[in-house]
């Protein structure tokens, strides 16, 4: 496989054909990632429009050994290609009002010999929302889009035969989520190993729609008037509790990160449940929204503490108080499952006055 860089990547899509041999192109490694090089080509010179580049890493780049297998990135193509289905037949009524358009990237070009990929690219001005929120910039519309987002992909997958058929295969979630991050909890804390073992076991047993399984804001690039959700080679058919777990459990993060203004920070999950829901909701039973959101409360528990004490632990939130306050709450609620996001909701709030 030929390694793709920041220093090959032009030569490279000169050969291929993928950009003219004569065109000038500026390659760039975006950062942030662990699992692939991801590098944005822009072409200064062409109106054809600029677009990133993306190739699968076996060894992936964390302080602990983590590997996985390179052929995951033909998942992320075919998860990429079902949600582009998803939010095109779900497009906004015209004259809708939306503030933001959140978006999916699309496939340009595919190479399997080398396993990458070209896709549609965010504008060069993008933020990353991590690190608007790192740095105190809490907007509720981003989280009200996220909401949407989540909750149209869910729901338009929801039960979907076809979907299930093509995204069936959850090695690559097993290898990236479940191990790294349940398994090595209960590894390491054998008292709370069954509780854990119950959670992977509840996760694999609720197949109902789309999971893109890293649905974070590190995931969520943010310019004027749009929003695009990007990295999806663990998506699969699964449980969309794990969804809903894995992105309010980073904005909590944030809240205990920012702990004197964490109010705003827990106001974010909130318009984000009530915008998912009001996506969801409609589309699903009473049954199984109440016991989806009953699994929701139990990922969020499961993904903050692996945050802290698994294979991939958050590097920003240092404070050992904080922190092992945190896994305590978790902990506690694991033993103590709420019924819903507001209940938890109820507990943060109570955890962080107090602390």
């Amino acid at each position: 496989m030929l390694i793709l860089d920041e220093q090959s990547a032009a030569e490279y899509l000169r050969g291929r054909g993928w950009v003219r041999g004569d065109e000038r192109v500026v390659v760039r490694e975006l950062a942030g990632g662990v699992s692939n090089e991801v590098l944005y080509v822009s072409r200064p010179e062409t109106p054809e429009g600029d677009f990133v580049l993306k190739q699968a890493r076996a060894q992936l780049r964390t302080p602990d050994p983590w590997f996985c297998g390179v052929e995951r990135i033909w998942r992320e193509v075919e998860v990429l290609r079902v949600c582009a289905e998803l939010l095109d037949a779900r497009q906004a009524p015209a004259g809708a009002d939306e503030p933001l358009v959140a978006e999916t990237p699309r496939i340009l070009r595919e190479d399997r010999e080398n396993y990458a990929f070209v896709m549609s690219a965010a504008p060069e001005n993008h933020r990353v929302w991590k690190a608007d929120l790192l740095a105190g910039r809490a907007d509720p519309a981003i989280a009200r889009e996220c909401g949407r987002l989540l909750g149209r992909l869910h729901a338009g997958s929801w039960q979907n035969a076809a979907i299930r058929g093509r995204l069936e295969d959850r090695q690559i979630f097993d290898q990236l989520r479940l191990d790294p991050y349940y398994r090595t909890l209960a590894r390491s804390f054998s008292g709370d190993a069954p509780l854990l073992e119950q959670l992977i076991e509840s996760v694999l047993a609720h197949r109902r729609s789309l999971v893109h399984a890293d649905f974070s804001p590190k995931n969520l690039l943010v310019y004027e008037g749009g929003l695009l959700l990007v990295d999806f080679e663990t998506g699969h058919f699964g449980d969309p509790a794990f969804d809903l777990g894995f992105f309010l459990s980073h904005l909590v993060l944030k809240a205990v990160y920012h702990a004197a203004d964490h109010e705003r920070y827990l106001e974010l999950t909130e318009v984000f449940w009530s915008d998912y829901q009001a996506e969801l909701a409609a589309a699903v039973g009473d049954a199984e929204w109440r016991d989806l959101q009953r699994r929701a409360a139990l990922n969020f528990a499961g993904c903050a503490w692996a945050r802290l004490d698994g294979t991939s632990k958050v590097d920003y939130l240092t404070d050992p108080g904080r922190r092992e306050m945190l896994r305590g709450f978790c902990r506690g609620l694991l033993a103590h499952p709420a019924a819903d996001w507001p209940a938890v909701l109820g507990g943060l709030r109570e955890m962080l006055r107090a602390g």
